[in-house]
């Protein structure tokens, strides 16, 4: 560095101030001059030369530097709330995206499982309506319905527990049990006679007990 002694004192150049502090020496001239006419500096010299350079002393040295600090951390202050409000955009916008595709996945699952609804509908509703109706199944019919022989498991086996009677009419305990019901019905000959049947809302009592029964018993009986 090279500094000249003027009045006792010593100088340096604008450059050299510059140099020392990290800045532009464009950046120290103009804080200088800001300083001097703002009076908060004495004036200042210039080098007695042909470079016609600014000299600061010591105590105008430290003014620019007091004036450039805070100056410069507020613009870093400035710069660092920039890039964290950059930074927080960018995160709410993953979260947006994040969203976006998560409502999008939802809406296409919901939109399967509304077309399945929409196609099992018919058949629900048609299940309800038979459960709720008093349609009737004779035992043969629902022996085949669920795949049993009538005359050689399901007659058997009903017979053997007490369920029907010789007449093949439903006992009360086959009644109480929900297995059979006893209803009048027209023959082809024109007279009413009472038959065993098995109700529409009967059909689960039998898939989820009486088949399980029948099929342990046969098992048992061979």
């Amino acid at each position: 560095m090279n500094e000249l002694m003027i009045n006792g004192d010593k100088r340096m150049t604008v450059r050299e101030v510059a140099e020392a502090l990290g800045y532009q020496p464009d950046t120290i001239q103009k804080t200088a001059k800001a300083l001097e006419v703002e009076g908060k500096i004495a004036r200042i010299e210039i080098r007695p030369d042909s470079s016609h350079a600014l000299l600061l002393d010591e105590a105008q040295v430290q003014a620019v530097k007091d004036a450039l600090v805070p100056r410069t951390q507020a613009l870093k202050s400035r710069v660092d709330a920039a890039v964290t409000e950059q930074d927080m955009a960018e995160k709410a916008l993953d979260v947006m995206l994040y969203l976006t595709n998560k409502v999008a996945e939802q809406r296409a699952q919901l939109a399967v499982k509304d077309e399945a609804l929409a196609i099992a509908a018919p058949k629900i509703e048609s299940f309800d309506a038979l459960m709720r109706s008093e349609q009737t199944m004779s035992i043969t019919e629902a022996s085949k319905h669920f795949h049993l022989h009538p005359e050689t498991e399901t007659f058997p086996y009903l017979r053997d527990h007490r369920y029907l009677t010789l007449d093949d009419l439903p006992t009360q305990a086959a009644i109480d049990a929900g297995y059979l019901s006893l209803r009048q019905t027209k023959c082809p000959d024109g007279q009413v006679r009472s038959q065993a049947v098995v109700l529409a809302s009967q059909l689960e009592t039998w898939r989820i007990r009486v088949v399980p029964q029948i099929m342990a018993w046969e098992a048992k009986s061979d």
